[in-house]
């Protein structure tokens, strides 16, 4: 059993951008999760994880104006930001699953980026540790179920993302 993305959507961080990618190379850009329709995605294949850096509108709460004639992008209206890129596919990975309903770490980190800044917080204590490569995270994580995924700015110019993970499953 692979993971869908109406599985995966709850876990996601409410406060941060979304790329929404597609194996052929469209994608979606989002401010916030509350901003994707409620089953747009539902049915597609969590193809993986990442991050990316993306552009916006820098005026997003202004409505564009109508084109008339020839449509230009010009990169003064936009921004690049920082988002969390979840790449989605119609077909499943063929990944091994755990038998339970609740998503723990060991289902997730497979469709995690490879290398990138990885910041794992237990919710008990909100103790945390980083690591700067998926391979290096350890097994004793494995067990432990995804409570939530982020991402945090660490400096100009470099991100990491923000995996909160508990003993007990979350409850919504």
């Amino acid at each position: 059993m692979t993971i869908k993305f109406k599985e995966i959507r709850r876990f996601l961080a409410r406060n941060i951008r979304l790329s929404i990618c597609f194996l052929d190379g469209h994608y979606h850009n989002y401010l916030l999760v509350s901003d994707i329709l409620s089953s747009e995605y539902d049915e597609f294949y969590v193809y993986g994880v990442g991050m990316t850096d993306v552009e916006f509108s820098k005026d997003i709460y202004s409505e564009p104006e109508e084109p008339n004639g020839e449509v230009s992008i010009s990169m003064s209206n936009l921004t690049i930001q920082p988002a969390l890129e979840i790449v989605l596919s119609d077909k499943p990975r063929n990944i091994e699953r755990n038998i339970c309903d609740n998503l723990t770490f060991k289902d997730l980190k497979p469709y995690l980026q490879v290398i990138g800044e990885f910041n794992i917080v237990n919710k008990l204590d909100w103790s945390d540790e980083s690591y700067k490569c998926r391979e290096n995270i350890p097994e004793k994580y494995d067990n432990m179920y995804v409570y939530g995924i982020g991402m945090e700015r660490i400096s100009d110019h470099k991100k990491r993302m923000v995996l909160v993970l508990s003993d007990n499953p979350r409850q919504n």
